[in-house]
């Protein structure tokens, strides 16, 4: 009778329960031996849901079971669960080499008698069990032997993320900004399709999108636009954790410096004050040139209670920035907001009731009707010519208040140089004092009218109006230089000698 008691025997392991013989030593087993079947003797069926080892502790136990024939069948784990009314459950796992099936059967033992026992599981079958595939891991899951894995956290589609994205910025930014990151979301959906999860899209993609683009002929001070705005709609995704880096990371979005080559002069001003068809258009081409005011978000919110006209200022909010700022009103502005003043009804609170509609085509008209050339950037030129010339002659930091931005912003974008200035630095004469500063010609040549507005209002005929007294006190006179300070260490004290 074999009783394991020779070395050989209990090296080599131990038989089947149902086995008359021990493989090794082919005697038949003595009462109580308790030949079992170990992973160490290679047997891989076993018909019953637990096993005795050699101290007689109960442990859950699995089989091997193929499904079809051939050389490599898919292969199934079989097993009894005790704690679920002994019923007979099947992992299967596919078709597999013998020896990885017998470490499946051998970990699933482990998840087996850890939840018989209510134990943990040892690390060494936890890191098994994190590494199987996901299939593998739900049928495991599906038989109560671990917890099912928690879904992997899906990206949202493009077109989901930026609908997203805008509502959430809606109440932080102004109408124009969102209009303007809207347009660049529906370039991102048209170049990449709007059912695209956004974690698919790389750096490569996004290269590609902005190469698209400038092949599509816009500017590159428009495509960096558009890169910036990609970049918010993207970081905002890192930062709710639906992407790990954003692609558009490395796109050139910095702003463009603007074309500054055209300046507008003061005797091209006056020529666009004259061909402009009505006072509104004067007033508007005046705001712009001669005040900095954005066209048309500023100017055409001005109302008359934020003229101040004892002290000439003109209180501005800006609707891109929400800020509100004070500009200067220089003498020429004045003459044209008491004109307007005079003939507005009782009652009014606007300044400026013309439409915001065609106003570029209009001013286009305008341009041309003066013989002159139109320029890119009508408005725009306007505004920063006004710039240039408050700085030729007030420092920076007063003059990027008034316009409503930083210096940096105005050194870069906005501040020119006129030829005046160069040629009052070479020495040659200036024959057109008041070409580069603001338009004067028409108050110095009609003294006169200067006084018989000053009599106009001396008489107070804005007592009519209800919205605020003026305490108007009188004209101060202006000289051949122009209605703006002169430069100091000029020839002729004019702001552009």
């Amino acid at each position: 009778m074999c009783d394991r008691s020779s070395e050989a025997c209990q090296r080599w392991g131990m038989m089947r329960r149902v086995a008359t013989t021990c493989r090794k030593c082919g005697l038949p087993p003595a009462d109580g031996a308790g030949y079992e079947m170990t992973r160490a003797a290679g047997f891989v069926g076993f018909p019953t849901a637990r096993k005795r080892n050699i101290n007689g502790k109960i442990t859950a136990v699995a089989s091997i079971t193929k499904l079809g024939k051939g050389k490599q069948p898919a292969r199934a784990i079989d097993f009894v669960d005790p704690t679920d009314n002994r019923k007979r459950k099947r992992i299967r796992l596919g078709i597999v080499q013998h020896r990885d099936a017998v470490e499946a059967k051998h970990r699933i033992e482990k998840l087996l008698t850890a939840r018989v026992l209510n134990q943990s599981i040892d690390s060494e079958t936890a890191m098994w069990l994190s590494g199987v595939s996901c299939e593998i891991h739900e049928r495991i899951a599906r038989v109560g032997l671990c917890e099912p894995r928690e879904p992997e956290a899906t990206s949202p589609q493009l077109a989901e993320w930026i609908t997203r994205y805008l509502e959430q910025r809606a109440p932080e930014i102004a109408a124009g900004s969102l209009q303007r990151i809207r347009q660049t979301g529906n370039r991102l959906e048209e170049h990449f399709g709007c059912v695209r999860p956004i974690d698919s899209i790389s750096a490569a993609d996004a290269k590609a999108w902005r190469a698209d683009m400038l092949i599509e002929g816009l500017a590159e001070a428009t495509a960096r636009l558009h890169c910036r705005n990609a970049k918010s709609i993207f970081n905002e995704a890192v930062e709710q954790e639906l992407i790990e880096k954003s692609p558009m990371a490395k796109l050139k979005s910095g702003s463009v410096a603007a074309n500054r080559d055209r300046f507008v002069t003061a005797e091209e001003t006056q020529k666009l004050l004259e061909a402009a068809p009505t006072l509104e258009w004067r007033i508007l081409i005046g705001l712009a040139r001669l005040a900095g005011l954005r066209i048309p978000s500023e100017s055409h919110i001005l109302t008359w209670d934020k003229v101040d006209w004892e002290k000439r200022r003109l209180t501005v909010f800006a609707p891109k920035t929400g800020q509100t700022r004070v500009v200067p009103i220089v003498p020429e502005l004045f003459e044209l907001l008491s004109e307007a003043w005079d003939r507005a009804p009782d009652g009014a609170t606007e300044i400026l009731t013309m439409s915001r509609n065609n106003l570029h085509r209009n001013f286009s008209a305008i341009i041309e009707r003066a013989g002159l050339t139109v320029w890119p950037d009508m408005w725009q030129t306007l505004r920063r010519s006004a710039e240039t010339m408050f700085a030729m002659q007030y420092p920076q930091h007063v003059v990027s208040g008034w316009i409503g931005h930083s210096v940096a912003v105005s050194l870069k974008h906005y501040v020119q140089t006129p030829d005046s200035v160069f040629e009052s630095a070479a020495g040659l004469p200036v024959l057109r004092a008041a070409d580069s500063a603001a338009v004067t010609r028409r108050i110095d040549g009609n003294r006169s009218q200067l006084a018989e507005t000053e009599e106009r209002w001396k008489s107070s005929p804005a007592q009519k109006k209800s919205q605020q007294p003026f305490g108007v006190t009188g004209f101060s006179e202006v000289g051949g230089g122009g209605f703006e300070p002169p430069t100091p260490g000029f020839s002729i004290l004019c702001s552009t000698n």
